[in-house]
């Protein structure tokens, strides 16, 4: 649960979203007795939280490239017009 609660709030929430619902399932399934279908939530949830997190690193990765691609672009823009 908490990795869940983490990646939704930093990284990607839908698929983090995801990952906390499948996260109370494997509690609602534990309380059940049932560990299959926990055993499954479980995998379910790690999954989409890993997912969640790739997501959010691919994100910041690129808006840093991107960023780093303008103020150079933008650097060189204004030194082409310097008298």
């Amino acid at each position: 649960m908490p990795i869940a609660v983490l990646t939704t709030l930093c990284c990607f929430w839908p698929t983090g979203v995801v990952a906390i619902v499948k996260a109370v399932q494997v509690r609602t399934a534990v309380a059940r007795g049932d560990l299959a279908q926990a055993e499954v939530a479980s995998r379910e949830a790690r999954n989409f939280a890993f997912i969640s997190l790739a997501v959010g690193v691919a994100a910041t990765v690129l808006c840093t490239i991107l960023t780093v691609v303008i103020l150079i672009a933008a650097q060189h823009h204004d030194n082409e017009w310097d008298p």
